[in-house]
């Protein structure tokens, strides 16, 4: 099987690496599992592997950075499913990323959110129906608002944050500040 310089799933890898070894040793079946090749297929094709072959403590420092499941999984090279129970079983809650970014133009203060509608709330004093008003409402009161991928670490220390299930805002001092539900 020849491989150009395209990028390959770890599915894609590891077939080729499975058509080599059984090219060297007549089945997959008879490859002893200390072979680094296999062990290798292994790490790339975690479906049915047991859980202490997972490295938990790299999905943990991702998962308190305020990575999601999914970006966990993926870097980690592991199933959501198998990172998922893990969090699950031993309580581990995910933190969400946060969608918006609010500056106000007359103040140094900084404000994320997941919902531009329950940020508008919470600085107007407002109710908001949808989100095109709610945008409106604060250009017109000096707000600059920023639409990206903001992960928790990244948020500098001293910010405000809120999230849904919020009824006010939040300082962000430290990794370990993040306020879950029911906390």
């Amino acid at each position: 099987m020849r491989v150009t310089n395209m990028k390959l799933t770890n599915y894609q890898r590891a077939l080729v690496i499975i058509h080599k070894l059984e090219n060297q040793f007549g089945s997959i079946t008879k490859v002893p599992e200390s072979d680094p090749e296999m062990q290798e297929i292994h790490r790339l094709l975690p479906i049915g592997r047991q859980s202490e072959d997972i490295h938990y403590e790299r999905a943990c420092w991702l998962n308190r950075q305020g990575y999601s499941i999914t970006y966990i999984a993926q870097v980690t090279h592991h199933s959501q499913a198998a990172i998922g129970k893990y969090f699950s079983t031993y309580n581990i809650k995910s933190k969400q990323a946060f969608k918006y970014r609010i500056k106000s133009s007359s103040s140094a203060g900084v404000y994320y959110g997941t919902s531009l509608i329950h940020l508008a709330s919470l600085l107007l004093h407002r109710t908001f129906d949808n989100t095109a008003k709610a945008q409106k409402q604060l250009i017109v009161h000096g707000f600059s608002i920023r639409t990206n991928f903001y992960v928790w670490f990244k948020i500098p220390d001293g910010a405000y944050y809120t999230l849904n299930y919020l009824d006010h805002f939040a300082v962000k001092n430290g990794l370990d500040s993040y306020i879950y539900p029911d906390a």
